[in-house]
């Protein structure tokens, strides 16, 4: 779970499989609220889980909107084919 948070954190801030690893981070915030926070009520101020729901919600739109253009996987897709 960490390695993934870890590496994961560091494919969304350059830019490589933003969409993959948005996903990956969703099903671990949805699995946050529902083992761990769920049974603290919605309000972070006792422990809930409603920053978590904000951070699906970003998630998802990166997922939705993908990686913008000064990421790694935009400019590898201006490499001409025949550099490829």
């Amino acid at each position: 779970m960490a390695l993934a948070e870890t590496i994961g954190g560091i494919f969304l801030i350059v830019g490589i499989l933003t969409r993959i690893t948005g996903v990956i981070f969703s099903i671990i915030l949805v699995d946050a609220i529902f083992h761990i926070r769920w049974n603290n009520g919605f309000f972070i101020a006792k422990g809930g889980w409603d920053f978590d729901l904000a951070l699906i919600a970003m998630t998802l739109f990166i997922v939705v909107m993908g990686s913008g253009r000064l990421s790694i996987s935009s400019s590898l897709k201006k490499i001409p084919s025949f550099l490829q």
